[in-house]
């Protein structure tokens, strides 16, 4: 969305956007990306959620943390997480960035 990006990951305006519910979804978004194979995606995660994916809440704004991700999600969305059961996230408020605050609200309503 719109013409650049400027700062610290510049929320949503160069990313792919995709469902990490399948380890074949991880791969696919590695080829387009040229990235090694066992590269996990990382997830933008409303703030809403961080407590149900983390177990608490992990506020990582410019994905400067990597927390452990509960086992029911791990299970979910294999293609978010890290060997070692982390996900170096991107956690998003309403305030940070309403459109896609919305689009994650969105999504986690039919997933």
């Amino acid at each position: 969305r719109g013409r650049q990006e400027f700062g610290p990951r510049a929320l949503g305006h160069r990313s792919l956007l995709a469902v990490p519910d399948s380890v074949e979804m991880r791969d696919r978004l590695n080829r387009v990306k040229a990235r090694k194979w066992y590269r996990p995606v990382a997830p933008m995660i409303a703030e809403e959620a961080l407590e149900r994916v983390f177990g608490k809440q992990v506020r990582s704004p410019y994905m400067s943390m990597a927390p452990k991700v509960q086992d029911a999600v791990r299970a979910k969305f294999p293609a978010m997480v890290h060997f070692d059961g982390t996900a170096r996230h991107q956690s998003v408020s309403k305030n940070d960035e309403p459109w896609i605050h919305s689009l994650l609200h969105a999504v986690a309503s039919w997933t």
